[in-house]
């Protein structure tokens, strides 16, 4: 145990110096893009130079968030643990500290990440960060945690603030359990999806609810709560 603890530590110091790539990179295409941007302009007013001063400062923070997203999306695409079923590793493992290090990116990113949802450079980002999320669904939240063990199908719908966890640590072990969003699926604002969660299609996850591990809401059902039970059937919600 203590020369784990002597690892995380040493770790902890690692990530320190990967977060200044993280968001050191990204700052490169930024700083070419204002050196351009400023030298297309020279006002004899004070006021215009100000304004387009302004200006170049505002678009080059669009260009530094979309090169962040792009490189730390390439990095979590690199590093992700490649995994289809429950997975159970040490936490003293190589496995653990790929996670530990894709989480770390990621939530590096999310404050820049939660701007672009829900649109299509989310999805996008979400994609090659390892996700699986099918046509015509939208994911209005940030907070997609360990994006390479989330499957979402076809026509669902993720509200703002939403939280999915795709690991655990249980009796001093890694557990890995993917999460699948099946076809028509909604989970709503603020709710909190834990590990090996499966949502059957056209189930509904009310707003601020919590469903434990494992979980299993079968299809066209309606759950609620904290944590999450059965508030209406698939065949009440026919009948109505």
């Amino acid at each position: 145990m203590k020369a784990f603890q002597l690892v995380q530590t040493f770790g902890s110091m690692v990530v320190i110096l990967v977060m200044a790539l993280v968001w050191g990179v990204p700052l490169a295409p930024a700083i070419m893009y204002y050196d351009w941007a400023t030298g297309l302009y020279d006002f004899q007013s004070d006021w215009l130079n100000a304004l387009g001063t302004g200006l170049s400062i505002s678009s080059s923070v669009i260009v530094y968030s979309f090169s962040l997203l792009a490189f730390s999306a390439t990095l979590q695409f690199i590093l992700h643990v490649r995994i289809k079923e429950k997975t159970v590793v040490p936490l003293a493992s190589f496995s653990t500290i790929r996670w530990a290090f894709c989480g770390q990116i990621l939530r590096s990113t999310q404050p820049v990440l939660q701007h672009f949802v829900p649109s299509f450079v989310s999805n996008i980002y979400y994609r090659v960060c390892g996700a699986k999320i099918g046509k015509n669904t939208q994911i209005n939240t940030h907070r997609l945690n360990d994006p390479f063990l989330i499957r979402i199908d076809d026509d669902c719908v993720i509200g703002g603030g939403a939280t999915f966890n795709g690991h655990l640590v249980e009796k001093g072990q890694m557990v890995f359990a993917p999460i699948h969003m099946h076809k028509g699926s909604l989970v709503g604002t603020g709710a909190i999806v834990q590990p090996g969660v499966t949502v059957g299609a056209d189930a509904v996850v009310a707003s601020e609810a919590l469903i434990p591990k494992y979980r299993t809401i079968p299809a066209g059902e309606v759950w609620g709560g904290l944590p999450a039970k059965l508030i209406r059937s698939s065949s009440a919600r026919n009948d109505s």
